[in-house]
């Protein structure tokens, strides 16, 4: 009988950890590591960066930055739009971000992006963004509901102002 065991990380230990490729986030203690993105993982998530800077400010745009959420919570969303008054503690951002942007990879678990986006909203996140590229689908989360935008589907973006259509999909170089 094979017995999974779990070992929970204090935030020390989980700041000692050494440097690996890839990602390393703590969710409930819980280590969740990530394998490094494949290239096309990296094109969406570039295309996304160039599409929230036609209505931002780059200042407020982050790329696998580190957000704080509580004791035992430590995640990096793929990309991330900031609020203009982001709390920092530390040397890293305490709470959600205003927008948390994932791309499902080959690492992550249905329970664990669910898991992400309910800690996020709860945080105080204003939207969560799953993208799923084999599917070319995107999960828009919010605390008055869900919405899914499919294949030749757009999403408006209100708080943003930010339409994404489905040209989104082919990444440039």
């Amino acid at each position: 009988m094979d017995m999974a065991t779990r070992t929970l990380l204090s935030d020390e230990e989980f700041l000692a950890l050494p440097d690996t490729p890839g990602k390393q986030e703590l969710l409930d203690g819980e280590l969740i590591e990530l394998p490094p993105a494949k290239i096309f993982h990296s094109k969406l998530a570039k295309r996304l960066m160039w599409l929230l800077i036609t209505v931002l400010d780059k200042s407020r745009i982050w790329i696998e930055v580190v957000y704080w959420m509580r004791k035992g919570r430590w995640l990096i969303p793929d990309l991330s739009v900031s609020w203009p008054d982001q709390g920092e503690k530390d040397g890293w951002f305490e709470g959600s971000p205003m927008i948390a942007i994932e791309i499902a990879s080959r690492g992550n678990t249905a329970e664990e992006l669910e898991l992400k986006t309910a800690l996020y909203l709860e945080q105080g996140a204003a939207e969560v963004w799953i993208v799923y590229p084999k599917t070319r689908t995107m999960v828009i989360s919010r605390q008055d509901g869900i919405e899914r935008v499919g294949p030749g589907e757009s999403y408006y973006c209100d708080r943003l102002g930010l339409t994404i259509t489905s040209d989104f999909w082919t990444p440039v170089e």
